[in-house]
């Protein structure tokens, strides 16, 4: 698939819009009540004990995602906004976009190991949003801005060996399996392996069928 975006479409996809956090109520309650309230999420996609969290949790997730390399909520095109491409949702329009998870990229190494260009991606998606794409159109949107953009030359990703259908998104995305956490993860009374995933930067080239430089 040849890459479509322009500039000025740089923070859109087919059916999605990306914005930045907002240091407001509406985009924490959304953060509190849809995301890190959430049982799957908290038992399918983090190592954090599942419990009820606080306003001081969402202060803290809203701090990492400003201090990450990227950090964005994933939003609904707005509705009646066309659907091709066309033209770049106006500000007002992005500002009223349903938020419907987020999507990050993170230097995991730590803030000194910046000229290694390995990064690792997280997402989660909102109750009601799962399974019907929308994951893996905002996994590749954060590959295309990782490679095309930030200049990443490896993009990682981690599941849960239980959660199944993460395994198998991030396969079909073009992810290579680098090896497994043994027995790392605790979850219903039993012990799962954590599998570890990669795309690198030649991979992405050949996916999208960019030229190389």
């Amino acid at each position: 698939m040849a890459l479509t975006y322009t500039p000025e479409h740089i923070f859109m996809s087919k059916r999605l819009v990306y914005r930045a956090f907002e240091d407001n109520e509406e985009d924490k309650a959304f953060l509190k009540q849809q995301i890190l309230n959430d049982h799957t999420i908290q038992v399918m996609s983090t190592d954090r004990l599942p419990r009820p969290s606080h306003s001081q949790s969402t202060e803290a997730f809203v701090k990492m995602f400003h201090d990450s390399m990227l950090g964005v909520l994933i939003c609904l095109q707005p509705e009646g906004h066309p659907k091709d491409d066309s033209e770049y949702p106006s500000n007002d329009e992005v500002a009223r976009a349903k938020p419907i998870g987020h999507v990050g990229l993170f230097n995991h190494l730590g803030p000194d190991t910046s000229h290694h260009r390995n990064v690792m991606l997280g997402i989660s998606l909102a109750p009601g949003f799962r399974g019907k794409g929308y994951g893996g159109e905002a996994i590749n949107w954060g590959l295309d801005w990782a490679f095309r953009y930030a200049g990443a030359h490896r993009v990682g990703l981690a599941a849960f060996s239980y959660n199944e259908n993460a395994v198998k998104l991030y396969r079909k995305l073009g992810f290579v399996q680098d090896g497994r956490e043994r027995e790392a993860i605790y979850h219903l009374r039993a012990w799962h392996d954590v599998i570890l995933f990669s795309m690198l930067e030649h991979e992405w080239e050949t996916l999208r069928g960019v030229e190389k430089n």
